[in-house]
């Protein structure tokens, strides 16, 4: 740990060795240059952590936190959650007091984990800054916008980077000197693959920027599976997305339209494609909404069409459309996972090592994110975990876990198994209401194991077991697997749809 201010000998005697408290799941994403304000923490010896990703070229990283009253620690580390007190950080500062400051020369790029912790009485209206600056005379990274995904039509796209010149490719071959210059806007009208990169006067060359743009004819309707989700749809103002999916007689439809950056609306329609705009009054024929998501509470059998339009420029949004069954039904969601690579040493003594995550030394990972939602109409009600033989009891965390809850794999292009990840526990709570119309309140936690229907559980990249032990493998392009209940051992209305597979790249010299 490089210690860049003294550590407060108050906060080093605070947790028993024993002691397990709750960890951040889903850290709130911190962006640069801009405050959090109102950080409270009455729990003594609360830790929360937020995540952030330094850019490429960042000459500086600097965190502090001032304001309101109370006593902080404030804990910094690449790629891995801080644990309590500081332990595996890389940077901390404990002055007594909420005034605190840590300064990063030349962080490598890419995400960093930041840890509050209270302590004694805890902190309370604390204020929170996180800034990088680039290096002098280093090229900036291209901005793609609208940004990559898949639009109807096509659309146009301008490639921009302050101060510098960008140079492009659609051949899927990096951009280089003799590369053409980005034009003001580049239609895209099929299928094509972007590569950037921005050069500087001088002739320095940033990293290169790839998005893939899909264009499907407008008008196309494109079939859903039940459970069936579209990531990055994106749109002009005006224009629209359809789709279809068949319902049987007396189901419960839901559509939900989330994420990403813009305006759209949702139109459900049984039988045929709704029309654009909101129903005259008194017209009962499609259902309307500007909120996201939408709700057939009795079908009736057959195909109903689903129009998501852009009421002004988005990007980024997802679709989901499904029948619930009478049950719970556990999802993985693709979107979240985020993998990358890391580096890292684990000691014996760790809880990760003692728990048979992975062995002691120098280990190449790969981190990603998981979340797991429940889709179904009930839900997922754990056992007592006490004498149970599907449950560990963790000593380092202090609680049950279900014993392999999620698997993993990486995999070729062609779908060859390369490396299998162990089996991760879980201890099931509710995380992240990712459906409007659920339940409002958290009800189940690592006392009372659960998922509530229309909830999920989400384990951040940062924390311990989440990850495919990589080696020596070469850099290149692969994909991630991850199951969840992969044993069928948790009682599901449906199991076609735990699994999810997204490409991977692992990225030269890491």
């Amino acid at each position: 740990m490089k210690s860049l201010l003294p550590l407060l000998l108050g906060l080093l005697c605070s947790l028993p060795a024993s002691a397990h408290l709750e960890v951040t799941p889903f850290p709130k994403v911190v962006q640069g240059g801009i405050p959090l304000a109102g950080l409270t923490s009455t729990e003594v010896h609360g830790l929360v952590v937020y995540r952030m990703v330094v850019p490429v070229g960042t000459a500086r990283l600097t965190v502090t936190t001032n304001g309101g009253s109370g006593n902080l620690g404030l804990y910094l580390r690449k790629n891995v959650h801080p644990g309590y007190n500081g332990e595996g950080a890389d940077f901390e500062s404990a002055f007594p007091g909420t005034r605190q400051r840590i300064l990063v020369n030349a962080p490598s790029a890419g995400v960093w984990f930041i840890g509050v912790q209270g302590t004694q009485a805890g902190y309370t209206g604390v204020q929170m800054l996180a800034v990088t600056k680039q290096a002098k005379g280093a090229p900036p990274a291209v901005t793609l916008t609208p940004a990559p995904g898949i639009y109807t039509g096509g659309t146009t796209c301008s490639l921009k980077a302050k101060g510098a010149t960008v140079r492009y490719t659609t051949d899927g071959n990096d951009p280089d000197e003799s590369s053409p210059v980005a034009p003001a806007s580049l239609p895209i009208t099929s299928d094509t693959t972007v590569k950037a990169r921005a050069y500087t006067s001088s002739g320095a060359a940033g990293p290169v920027v790839e998005g893939l743009y899909q264009v499907h004819p407008a008008g196309e309707v494109r079939d859903l599976e039940n459970f069936g989700v579209v990531h990055h749809l994106g749109s002009a103002k005006g224009g629209r997305h359809l789709f279809r999916i068949s319902a049987g007689a007396g189901e419960k439809l839901t559509v939900l339209a989330e994420g990403g950056k813009g305006k759209s609306t949702i139109s459900v329609r049984y039988g045929s494609i709704p029309p654009t705009g909101k129903p005259a009054k008194g017209d009962t024929s499609f259902v309307y909404s500007t909120n996201s998501r939408v709700v057939i509470p009795e079908t009736t059998a057959g195909d109903y069409y689903i129009a998501v339009d852009a009421t002004a420029t988005y990007s980024g949004r997802t679709v989901m459309a499904y029948t619930a069954g009478d049950g719970a039904d556990l999802v993985p969601w693709g979107i979240v996972l985020d993998p990358y690579v890391s580096n890292e040493v684990f000691e014996p003594a760790s809880c990760e090592v003692q728990e048979g995550m992975i062995d002691a030394g120098a280990r190449r990972i790969l981190r990603y994110t998981t979340e797991i939602r429940n889709v179904g109409g009930q839900d997922m009600v754990m056992p007592d975990p006490v004498g149970n033989p599907f449950f560990e009891y963790q000593e380092c965390h202090g609680h049950y876990h279900f014993k392999g809850f999620a698997a993993s794999r990486l995999l070729d292009m062609g779908g060859n198994e390369l490396r299998v990840g162990r089996k991760v526990s879980f201890c099931l709570l509710d995380t992240n209401r990712w459906d409007r119309g659920s339940a409002t309140r958290q009800r189940y936690n690592c006392s009372s194991q659960g998922i509530q229907a229309g909830w999920g559980d989400v384990y951040d990249s940062g924390l311990p077991g989440q990850w495919i032990e990589i080696g020596d493998l070469a850099a290149g392009s692969y994909q991630l697997e991850i199951t969840v209940n992969p044993d069928g051992i948790l009682a599901e209305t449906n199991y076609t749809n735990n699994t999810v597979v997204i490409p991977v790249t692992i990225p030269t010299g890491e």
